[in-house]
């Protein structure tokens, strides 16, 4: 906020919420409609994650992960979504991951949150276009991101570099560029998504035998 400030540009705001409180959700929404008007495009990019076995997840870490990777997606659109409906006009962004596409070890939870936000952008997408007849103009944008150097992973594990790994910048960067050009659904690096979807078409072993070789994920924390 404070190098936004230093450009000169002072038609930002900034509001600080926690997206896995719902009705703080709701509260900064309705604040933000009075102090700046209309959101018109959303990017759900709140996350979080652990890297540790099934077994070694304690159950505040599973409500908390879930409550912010999962459920803040169902505020966020309950609080912005229907004043785009009504305007017919909007753009939804939500973050998956490469873990949305594939199932990882020590990503049992994590894993299952990021799949969850493909169903969802899916599903709504869909269902918008079904309740509209097909008229519908607010854009749907999944991002599936491989290793952005945030700090949420501790101890990565990439055998190939190049497979995907940004500095948050680099990353927020494509985001935008994905968004822009009205990008359903765009994995960083590009080759992911079809690799993933040819992947599914294969027998389950060729599959297992394909991620051994790539050999990426995470070490765990425990």
């Amino acid at each position: 906020m404070s190098d936004i400030k230093k450009m000169g540009i002072d038609s930002v705001y900034a509001y600080r919420c926690d997206v896995a409180d719902r009705e703080e959700v709701f509260r900064i929404a309705e604040k933000v409609k009075k102090e700046v008007g209309d959101v018109i495009i959303l990017v759900n990019n709140a996350g979080i994650g652990f890297s540790k076995s099934f077994l070694n997840h304690n159950l505040d870490e599973i409500t908390r992960l879930t409550n912010i990777n999962l459920l803040a997606h169902y505020w966020t659109l309950k609080a912005f979504l229907p004043s785009m409906i009504e305007k017919n006009y909007g753009h939804i962004v939500a973050l998956s991951s490469i873990a949305g596409l594939v199932g990882a070890p020590y990503g049992t939870v994590y894993c299952l949150s990021k799949f969850a936000i493909k169903g969802l952008m899916e599903a709504i997408s869909v269902e918008l276009r079904t309740l509209s007849n097909g008229k519908s103009s607010i854009k749907f944008t999944t991002i599936y991101p491989a290793l952005v150097l945030t700090g949420i992973v501790k101890k990565p594990k990439l055998r190939f570099p190049w497979f995907g790994r940004y500095k948050p910048r680099k990353a927020a960067s494509l985001i935008i560029d994905a968004q822009r050009r009205n990008y359903e659904n765009k994995s960083l690096p590009w080759f992911w998504l079809p690799i993933t979807k040819i992947g599914r078409l294969l027998p389950e072993k060729a599959m297992k035998c394909i991620l051994d070789f790539i050999d990426s994920g995470v070490y765990p924390e425990d």
